[in-house]
């Protein structure tokens, strides 16, 4: 009997994974994170519509202090945290250290992901991302540079699309000269690339010639989700298109190409309880609750890794209370991944409809 393996790198069934930390947070204990998702950057190169870090950073630290980023990985890293995932805030490759930080993370033992707008890719660091990423994955946002300018506030569409070119040309350049089988081994150069569309008022009918130039360029994935909380967010008839551009989207999926996504407004099933598996540290060293914390910084926020360490603040009392203290209806805002793996993981691990004490 074959079984039919769900290629989706992203989705609500990861969480399954995660049923010791849930096990924990159930017993009453603060689980190590599974990933840590760091804002090294607070500068980004783009003007972006719809951008909420633009207005929420702009008076923060514009970068995290090395050093300070070496000790708080140094201690996460012996905790036992998995991934690294650096986003923004910013642009993450506009910190000035970003190559030693990332082989800094990787001698630690951790995988790394990345989240970029691309355009500041070059021969140097691609060679550099593809042999130490597990996963880069690029703002995309249309599908023609006229739109594009509008989305990013800048002309930059065409040298997107050579930069991607390059990347995907050094990752198979990299799985030629290396061998699949040691790449495997090692864990490196079998990085994946995928795209990220942001569906607005402004894009929503590129979608289908994104995911067509994502294919072309080799990409993996081209991943779409809804822009909330925006003057741009799709409504009514307008959501309805794009609702079917994204079906025929995902009609280009393949064997060596996925298009996937949803335009629903997820809904929380209550009091947030997986938070725990995914905070997040910002460039000012600011430590939340996870990463839709920007309309709720001061309830998010569990401490500062300028003021103590990683240990102090992730067991504080503070974190406790600030996990305890969350509220459905502050994150029903935007559409939260943990939306979906929350109803799974209350089904499967909560209330143990699968028995999965057995196999």
């Amino acid at each position: 009997m074959s079984v039919s393996i769900d290629k989706v790198p992203i989705g609500a069934m990861k969480i399954l994974s995660c049923y010791r930390e849930i096990q924990q947070i159930l017993d009453g204990k603060m689980p190590v994170p599974r990933t840590m998702e760091f804002f090294l950057s607070n500068v980004c190169n783009h003007a972006c519509a719809g951008c909420h870090s633009r207005y929420m950073h702009k008076d923060d630290l514009q970068f995290i202090d090395f050093d300070t980023m070496k000790e708080v990985v140094t201690d996460f890293a012996e905790l036992g945290v998995e991934g690294v995932e650096i986003s923004g805030g910013g642009e993450p490759l506009m910190y000035p250290q970003i190559v030693p930080a990332i082989a800094f993370m990787r001698s630690k033992g951790l995988k790394v992901g990345v989240f970029s707008n691309g355009t500041l890719l070059n021969e140097e660091i691609s060679e550099f991302l593809v042999q130490n990423l597990l996963f880069l994955r690029i703002a995309f946002d249309a599908g023609s540079a006229e739109t594009y300018k509008k989305i990013h506030g800048r002309d930059d569409f065409d040298k997107l699309q050579e930069n991607l070119r390059t990347l995907v040309r050094i990752r198979s350049q990299f799985r030629a000269d290396k061998g699949r089988r040691l790449a495997d081994r090692k864990g490196q150069g079998l990085v994946t690339i995928g795209a990220k569309y942001l569906v607005s008022a402004k894009n929503s009918h590129e979608l289908v010639q994104a995911a067509e130039l994502a294919k072309s360029a080799g990409l993996d994935y081209l991943q779409f989700k809804a822009l909330r909380a925006s003057k741009f967010t799709l409504e009514g008839d307008e959501l309805e298109q794009a609702k079917a551009a994204g079906e025929k989207a995902k009609a280009l999926s393949g064997d060596d190409f996925l298009v996937f996504g949803s335009l629903e407004k997820t809904k929380p099933i209550g009091r947030c309880f997986l938070n725990p598996i995914h905070p997040v540290i910002d460039a000012a060293g600011d430590m939340y609750l996870c990463a839709f914390f920007h309309h709720r910084k001061d309830t998010h926020k569990i401490g500062n890794v300028y003021d103590k360490s990683f240990p102090e603040i992730w067991y504080s009392e503070r974190h406790y209370e600030a996990f305890r203290s969350t509220k459905p209806k502050e994150c029903a805002v935007f559409d939260c991944p943990f939306h979906e793996a929350a109803e799974l993981a209350k089904a499967w691990i909560v209330d143990n409809q699968k028995h999965l004490e057995f196999i």
